[in-house]
């Protein structure tokens, strides 16, 4: 199969597939026949021959120059990642493997957050020894209630994690699904319809959802002023999730114990953001998914998804 591949991040080594990544795949599919492209130019020109493409970036009008193309592939978990309809005949493979590195991510905010790391980093530049501040904030991560709302793939690996800690555990998804095998019985998978009845009693709440209509500013200002004064949120979904500026005010006011983000309505953030002057505040460049195995976990899970679907 005449395998195209066009994985290049400007800034972002671990995005980047790469010469030894292609003799990976030569090995472990030898009759995939892999041209590797490091330009838009190079790419395009491939495409002719190209049965199966793996790309970040894909415009609908270069369908049309593809006129072999069965496979579009990228490692990217989003569904929203392509903005594009595949003609008839062309499937789309989109990674899962995040869960496995953004997990570690979420549970050291958490654990930032609950031990006074976080606002301890936070507070060095005004006050180099903020012993107060931390006695005050300070929590145990250990017998908390962790909400995670958007309980997909990603927000599964967030609770395997947490549980180890003694933590309780609220998945909420828009679908009712089976809860996980290592649930306990103080453990719940629930509708989002009953969000606003679980933020009063959420320690650490975890927002995991994709950028869809459904979710645009779900968590609003009211859902934030259900939360307990002493709660965190994370966000490392999607940024129109969250509203933003009505963040920025409940921590200026108190309301929360602090934040940390790492998606943004817009990105790079704005240099006026509201959140660049929110107190308790941890700011990430949208990195959570960053490791030197990231495009090796992409092929631990692509190579033996094509053996089933492809090669048969």
């Amino acid at each position: 199969m005449e395998t195209v591949v066009w994985l290049t991040s400007l800034g972002v080594e671990c995005f980047r597939f790469t010469a030894l990544h292609r003799e990976r795949l030569r090995r472990e599919a030898p009759e995939l026949r892999v041209t590797l492209c490091a330009t838009e130019a190079e790419f395009r020109a491939a495409l002719p021959r190209a049965e199966l493409a793996m790309v970040w970036h894909f415009q609908q009008a270069w369908f049309a120059e593809a006129p072999r193309l069965r496979w579009l592939v990228t490692p990217a978990a989003g569904r929203d990642y392509f903005q594009v309809v595949p003609p008839t005949g062309v499937d789309q493979f989109y990674g899962s493997f995040h869960g496995r590195i953004m997990g570690e991510s979420v549970l050291a905010m958490m654990l930032g957050g609950a031990r006074g790391v976080v606002l301890g980093a936070l507070r060095q530049a005004h006050d180099p020894w903020p012993r107060d501040a931390l006695v005050a904030a300070g929590r145990l991560l250990r017998g908390s209630h962790v909400a995670i709302l958007g309980f997909g793939h990603i927000g599964e690996h967030v609770a395997r994690l947490a549980k180890p800690f003694g933590c309780r555990i609220t998945g909420i998804k828009r679908t009712r699904v089976p809860a996980p095998a290592f649930f306990g019985p103080e453990d719940r998978l629930v509708l989002v319809d009953e969000l606003d009845c679980i933020l009063p009693t959420v320690d650490h709440l975890v927002v995991i959802l994709p950028g869809d209509a459904g979710t645009d500013r779900l968590v609003d200002a009211r859902r934030l002023a259900l939360l307990p004064s002493s709660a965190w949120l994370y966000n490392v979904g999607r940024g129109n999730c969250l509203d933003e500026a009505a963040l920025a005010t409940a921590l200026a006011r108190g309301k929360l114990g602090g934040a940390c983000l790492d998606v943004y309505a817009q990105e790079p953030l704005l240099a006026d953001s509201p959140l660049r002057a929110a107190p308790n505040l941890l700011l990430l460049p949208h990195a959570t998914a960053f490791a030197p195995e990231y495009i090796d976990y992409f092929l631990d899970e692509f190579v033996p998804f094509y053996r089933e679907r492809i090669a048969g």
